[in-house]
């Protein structure tokens, strides 16, 4: 549990040091002054306090660092501090409670703050009262598939814990829609759906971004193009008629999202390109086809992917004719730009709180987490 509030300023309730030892555990010298971290840094966080934010008399600041000056009523409200490893290595599908803090080896995937060496305190078996830092500076991916599917999800924490999600100066994102795949003579492929970047399971937690950091959904699939069919018209005995001929509409681009959606394909080879976590793939041009020099049939261009700069994947275009005059010619439309998926998801019931303006693109009010 959390050390006691101080019940006032000034404090009318008192503090052991025996609390202290509870809640931190013991240093070697048993004394107060060990209980400042000495230059300790972690991720993109300097100076990393014993307990952040909430303590002391007016549960506002943290506890004293290096040479700081330090007294018993800067352990009010204080709590044990757990940071959640996201800032090693860029990682996809992630529960921060079930891969990270329920592991054995905290290596790679948690520090409690305190013990000999600021990182080793004494692991609880229970986070109630306890602090969780979910913070990420890397590169955090989804999967394709379901919208539901997460980059990184909460986990489900014991009542009373206090989460806060800190992306600084990492992304955390979804899946990219794959482009939809051109054809012949008919309407093109539609692009697939984005995913999810971030999956709240825990009532309450905060988030939070800072320096660049970025909470953003995976981005649909361009749509392919439209394909068609022509043949040169003949005169009124039917010479100089042309043999029939197609063209595919070219493929849609991957959506920006990591991983990035795969480029849509084309019968004749005008597939569209794959996006990746930093921007979205093109669409192929169609195909040009023409029948006895004159009648051309013209596929659709596939759309481009949705990425940040243009968060709505493109629509193909239209296949079209061009040349001489045409017989039975048709021409279809090109298929629909995938959806995106949300910046932030939550299971039912659950509610979380934004703090300040933290950097998201797309919908952060989705429900359901996978």
């Amino acid at each position: 549990m959390a050390i006691k509030a101080s019940g006032g300023n000034p404090p009318t309730n008192s503090l052991s040091f025996s609390e202290i030892e509870n809640e931190f555990g013991q240093n070697v010298k048993r004394s107060l002054g060990d209980y400042r971290m000495k230059n300790l840094n972690i991720g993109a966080l300097t100076e990393v306090s014993l307990s952040r934010d909430g303590c002391g008399i007016s549960a506002n600041s943290d506890i004293p660092v290096d040479d700081q000056e330090i007294k018993f009523s800067d352990f009010f409200s204080a709590k044990q501090n757990i940071i959640i490893d996201l800032h090693t290595a860029n990682q996809n599908r992630v529960n921060a409670k079930n891969d990270k803090f329920n592991q054995s080896n905290p290596s790679g995937n948690f520090a409690v703050i305190g013990g000999s060496t600021g990182i080793n305190g004494p692991k609880p078996s229970n986070t109630n009262g306890k602090k969780v830092i979910i913070h990420v500076t890397k590169l955090i991916g989804s999967a394709q598939g379901n919208v539901n599917n997460v980059a990184l999800r909460t986990g489900s924490w014991n009542a009373g814990t206090e989460v806060l999600v800190e992306v600084d100066g990492g992304t955390v994102i979804g899946a990219g829609g794959d482009g939809g795949n051109g054809v012949e003579s008919g309407q093109g492929g539609s692009g697939e759906d984005g995913t999810s970047a971030l999956g709240i399971d825990f009532n309450g937690t905060d988030i939070q971004t800072a320096e660049g950091g970025a909470i953003i959904c995976g981005f649909g699939g361009g749509g392919a193009g439209g394909g068609g069919e022509t043949k040169r018209e003949g005169n009124r005995w039917g010479q100089g008629r042309g043999p029939e001929v197609k063209a595919g509409g070219g493929g849609g681009g991957g959506g920006q999202g990591l991983p990035g959606g795969s480029g849509g394909t084309s019968p004749e080879g005008r597939n569209g390109t794959a996006g990746d976590h930093e921007e979205a793939g093109n669409g192929g041009e169609g195909a040009e086809v023409t029948s006895r020099g004159e009648a051309t049939i013209n596929g659709g261009t596939g759309g481009e992917g949705g990425h940040t700069g243009d968060t709505s994947a493109d629509q193909g275009d239209s296949a079209f004719l061009t040349g001489g005059e045409h017989e039975d010619a048709g021409t279809s439309g090109g298929g629909a730009g995938g959806a995106n998926g949300a910046a932030i998801r939550k299971g039912s019931g659950i509610s979380f709180n934004l703090i300040g303006s933290p950097n998201t693109i797309g919908d952060t009010n989705a429900t359901g987490v996978s």
